[in-house]
Formats: structure tokens, C-alpha cells, sequence
């Protein structure tokens, strides 16, 4: 069971006692008193609504913003797969490389499959098509992930 099913649950029980708590309390203002004064709600009961209440909305608005939440992790997978399709497999290796450390790597780490010219070469197309950014340190380069890229696909 999701978490998002377990709340919703938690909110459906909750609204439930709402229901039955607020017809108690109407059904026992709707009765007649023989002194005719007026009745006085307890304070435990007036507590009990309010977090039954917030309880209820609460659950609601977790699920609602999951459902959302999900469509958005779908739309981001579906980014991934677009992106992965329009790349050669040298690219993709290092885009894999780049996202298992977490955004940024030495050129060198590159280069350790490829030679140092084609490490360059991949490492070219990456920034012509705008998916990397290179900062040299010293006498070594490092690649990082572009930050709306790194975002999606970390």
C-alpha cells in the first residue's frame, strides 16, 4: 500500500467521524429543554471537530498534490527518454557518468574509456548542444551537468 493511499484512508475515516460527530451535535441541538435555556457546546467536542477537520483537509490536499507529483515524474521520464533517443551512445555514456556523480566530473574520468581526443570530441557535441558546461581547474577540466538538466534527471 502507497503512502498516499494510507493517508487517504486516515482522511477518510477522519471525514467520516466529522459527519457523525456533526449530526450528534445538531440532532442534540434540535431537542427540546424543559428550562429553555440555551445549550452550551462542549469544548472537547468544538477540539474534536476542528481536528477531525484539519485532519481531513489535510489528507485531501497530500493527495491531491501526489497526483500531481506523479504526473510530473511521468512528463520527466518521458524527458529523459526524449533526450536519451537524440543522443549517440558516446553522449549517452557520458550523460550516465555525469548522473551516477551527481552532476559533475573530471574530463579525465571521461577519458579513461575513451582516448583523450575523442573524450573532447564527445565532450564538444555535449556543450554545442547545450546539455554540459566545462570549468577549468588547473591544468584539468571539470564537466558539469547543465543545472535545469541535473534537476530532471538526478
Amino acid at each position: 500500500m502507497k503512502k498516499r493511499d494510507f493517508i487517504m484512508i486516515i482522511g477518510g475515516l477522519a471525514f467520516i467521524a466529522l459527519i457523525v460527530s456533526l449530526s450528534l451535535l445538531i440532532g442534540n441541538q434540535l431537542k427540546p429543554q424543559a428550562c429553555g435555556c440555551p445549550k452550551v457546546i462542549s469544548q472537547n467536542f468544538l477540539w474534536l471537530f476542528i481536528a477531525l477537520a484539519i485532519i481531513f483537509v489535510g489528507s485531501l490536499l497530500y493527495y491531491l498534490f501526489s497526483l500531481k507529483m506523479d504526473t510530473q515524474r511521468k512528463v520527466i521520464s518521458k524527458n529523459k527518454e526524449i533526450l536519451y533517443t537524440i543522443l549517440d551512445d558516446d553522449e549517452k555514456f557520458v550523460i550516465k557518468k555525469l548522473v551516477e556523480s551527481k552532476g559533475e566530473i573530471q574530463q579525465s574520468e571521461i577519458s579513461e574509456k575513451f582516448d583523450k581526443i575523442k573524450a573532447h570530441r564527445v565532450i564538444k557535441k555535449l556543450i554545442d548542444k547545450k546539455i554540459i558546461d566545462v570549468v577549468k581547474e588547473g591544468k584539468t577540466n571539470k564537466v558539469i551537468l547543465k543545472k535545469e538538466l541535473r534537476e530532471e534527471l538526478i
